[in-house]
């Protein structure tokens, strides 16, 4: 865990040198210290809590294994479609939005109305669709780890119908940002079994083939999701990212300014970057951060802020803040929130946080919950150059989805306990037998 969300931050910072666009702050040097401190804090802690906690480096193959998985994984599917049917009857039936214009044009629509409800749930059926649609990251996260419990057909259909239900469920929303957290996690599920490969999970070329086509639609899918709000703004792809890489902070270097013609290559070079750039500018946002004095307001927690604000229990969050939109990245979250302090503080409770899910897992291997815990705290780790995972939409509801099959898992295993008592087995079954051949002589 803690040596991908090194990884993950190297490869970031190299993005962040090699892409042809720079930030319009001044302050990278600074941005680029207080990300470099954030990461070494959280490792220090990771690696004290670590040693503290004891847990050993690595499992025996077969520890992690669910007996109920196949049962799981088909539940956490049925779930999520059930979830997108009340998600799709709420916004075409009670909302009335029209998808015929396109998902720019409906993403507008519902963004709309919900202004006009100041936020509050459309429906039932909404408040439904959102608590069971996000059981397709449960369904994954098994795939990727349950190597003995599900065959290899298992886990491939599990994966390709968590695929679908993503990139439907992304399509009605209009957004991109699951596509990010589901890669994430089930990363996160071949970490927890020891770095997993691809070829362990699925031997065959072909399965492997497969499963490719699927990263490359999803990626394709990102991209072609600003091609379509450009059309909706009546601009060219190529005048549309330099305009939306300018609300992000960014500019685009010279001389890759002077390689774009207009042409359809250019125009698809600028939406790569476009797509590569709306996960590193979170830099650029760190620089206007620390450029700025600490104005203890959190842009941390805020979708969790606003479902609590949903249901009555608190006031709506402040979000007027001049960057609202932007990825500020965590560590210039923290810095927003309270300077130094935060940074410190921030840092090492989520390095503390994450070696104590470790070790949890490695406790509780062969249980669900655990389990959802590791991944979920993997995905805030590898995603902090962004911004706090806890601030996906999504994340709060695959929680719930998680404590929903560790429930059902429960109660799997309650029966099949039951069951053994009831139904006699190996020596017993054939003192049993004999008994009866005794009785009958």
């Amino acid at each position: 865990m803690a040596r991908h969300f090194l990884i993950v931050w190297i490869v970031y910072w190299l993005a962040v040198a090699l892409m042809p666009v720079h930030s319009i702050y001044p302050a990278t040097g600074p941005a680029f210290v207080l990300q470099l401190v954030f990461v070494l804090l959280t490792l220090a802690a990771f690696a004290v809590t670590h040693a503290y906690l004891g847990c050993p480096p690595r499992l025996p193959a077969g520890r992690f294994d669910l007996r109920a998985a196949p049962q799981l994984a088909r539940l956490a599917l049925v779930m999520s479609l059930i979830g997108l049917l009340c998600v799709l009857y709420d916004k075409i039936v009670v909302q009335g939005i029209d998808f015929s214009q396109g998902i720019v044009a409906a993403r507008e629509q519902w963004r709309r109305l919900g202004e006009e409800r100041d936020g509050a749930a459309s429906s039932v059926f909404s408040v439904l669709g959102y608590l069971l649609g996000s059981g397709y990251f449960v369904a994954a996260v098994l795939a990727a780890t349950q190597i003995r419990t599900m065959t290899v057909r298992q886990r491939l259909r599990t994966l390709l119908a968590a695929a679908v239900l993503l990139l439907v469920g992304s399509a009605i929303s209009g957004g991109r940002s699951s596509v990010l957290l589901l890669a994430a996690m089930v990363l996160g599920g071949t970490a927890a079994r020891g770095s997993l490969s691809l070829r362990e999970l699925f031997p065959r070329r072909r399965q492997r083939r497969a499963l490719m086509v699927v990263a490359l639609v999803a990626a394709g899918y990102t991209v072609n999701v600003f091609y379509l709000r450009a059309a909706a703004s009546d601009l060219s792809a190529q005048r549309y990212a330099t305009g939306f890489l300018a609300n992000l902070g960014l500019q685009l270097d010279g001389w890759y300014r002077s390689l774009l013609d207009g042409s359809a290559l250019s125009s698809l070079s600028a939406m790569v970057v476009l797509s590569v750039s709306y996960v590193t500018h979170s830099f650029a946002t760190t620089a206007a951060l620390v450029d700025l004095p600490p104005e203890g307001k959190s842009v941390l927690f805020s979708h969790v802020a606003e479902i609590l604000a949903k249901i009555g229990v608190m006031a709506y969050p402040d979000e007027n803040w001049y960057l609202a939109g932007r990825f500020p990245s965590v560590p210039g979250a923290l810095w927003q929130l309270g300077g130094p302090a935060a940074v410190l503080a921030g840092s090492l409770l989520l390095g503390a946080a994450a070696a104590a899910a470790r070790a949890w897992t490695m406790l509780r291997p062969a249980q669900l919950l655990p389990l959802g815990v590791f991944v979920m705290m993997y995905a805030v780790l590898v995603l902090t150059p962004a911004l706090l995972a806890v601030d996906f939409l999504s994340f709060p509801f695959i929680a719930v989805a998680f404590v929903l099959l560790a429930l059902a898992d429960r109660l799997l295993r309650r029966r099949r306990a039951a069951r053994s008592r009831r139904v006699p087995t190996g020596t017993a079954a054939m003192i049993a037998v004999s008994n009866k051949r005794v009785a009958r002589a």
